[in-house]
């Protein structure tokens, strides 16, 4: 009893032998304690060694050994739960992130999809043979090879690329920008 009281003493006047004696005696029981909580051994650790340096810097003053031990234990389940909970509130909010994340994205495909419709929609109202040009020109193709394979001249196939984005720049208005942005022209 003697020992214990003269431990709890050096303990209340923030004696650093005192310190020692706790990591020796309570570290690995309350680490394994807060790992039937958490799970985890590094995160148990965590907790210990902050529950240790929290005593410390509050320089909490325990009437009793009882009262000493029940609190350690005491604090590492409150810290242990209080974890669990932050996870929980961690995972919930990625969860929610994810959900609005993947909301965007199929936002963002169906604009795209109605902007591509929409672009294909004028490409058809073009004369044929600037269709034609234009397609092969959305392909990637170069004027030199559009112009072999069609057997027209380069200047041709540059006017009628000219002529083709005039008119679905016209016709689409705003939307035109659009198909920069969603890289659907060349």
């Amino acid at each position: 009893m003697d020992k214990e009281h003269g431990f709890l003493d050096k303990i209340n006047r923030r004696d650093i032998s005192a310190y020692k004696i706790l990591y020796e005696e309570y570290y690995n029981a309350l680490v394994m304690y807060s790992v039937n909580f958490v799970g985890r051994l590094s995160v148990a650790e965590d907790i210990v060694q902050e529950l240790f340096v929290s005593i410390w810097e509050k320089q909490i003053a325990f009437l009793s050994f009882t009262s000493f031990r029940v609190y350690l234990y005491n604090a590492v389940r409150n810290a242990s739960i209080d974890y669990l909970k932050h996870q929980d509130i961690e995972e919930q909010y990625v969860c929610s992130l994810t959900d609005t994340y993947r909301e965007v994205v199929v936002e963002q495909d169906i604009q795209e999809e109605e902007i591509r419709r929409l672009l294909y929609k004028e490409i058809d109202r073009l004369p044929e043979k600037m269709r034609k040009i234009f397609l092969m020109y959305m392909e990637g193709r170069k004027n030199e090879e559009i112009a072999s394979i069609l057997q027209i001249s380069i200047e041709t196939v540059k006017t009628q690329k000219k002529r083709a984005v005039k008119q679905i720049r016209s016709r689409l208005g705003s939307l035109y920008y659009f198909l920069s942005i969603f890289k659907m022209l060349p």
